[in-house]
């Protein structure tokens, strides 16, 4: 085995230490669980889509509308959404998330439309909550 290395605050290795060790231990390792949280969550945005689809155009502005778009459909990344609307990635942020004003959290299109959704009434989105609430009990 290599030597410490202080100025790279890193232990040198070599590959046949690296390849014994199991995959589990990798940093990547997704378990069943992980995996099926994961599918869980991914059904549900899919059910809960075309309702907050609907839902964007009621009351957010335009410009949260575009930014929530991008962030969300189109997975793009705040940095990504300020280059294309030419903003700042923190304006982009305060559209997505909202701002603090005297110690209280003010605008943002995500508690808008969480707040939307929550009172919407929409049985699809009722039925999405409840199974995505069964399917993550049953991967625990």
């Amino acid at each position: 085995m290599s030597a410490y290395n202080p100025d790279f605050w890193e232990i040198s290795t070599g590959s046949e230490y690296l390849e014994n060790l199991p995959a589990s231990r990798a940093l990547w390792h997704e378990t069943e669980v992980d995996r099926e949280r994961r599918y869980a969550f991914a059904e549900f945005f899919q059910e809960v889509k075309p309702v907050v689809a609907q839902l964007l155009d009621v009351r957010l502005t335009r410009r949260q509308r575009e930014v929530l778009k991008l962030y969300y459909f189109h997975g793009k990344t705040q940095e990504d959404i300020a280059t294309i609307l030419d903003l700042t990635q923190s304006t982009v942020s305060r559209h997505l998330f909202g701002t603090m004003r005297r110690g209280r959290k003010v605008g943002g299109a995500i508690p808008k439309l969480r707040r939307m959704i929550e009172n919407t009434g929409d049985e699809r989105v009722d039925t999405a909550f409840g199974t995505l609430r069964g399917k993550l009990a049953e991967a625990v």
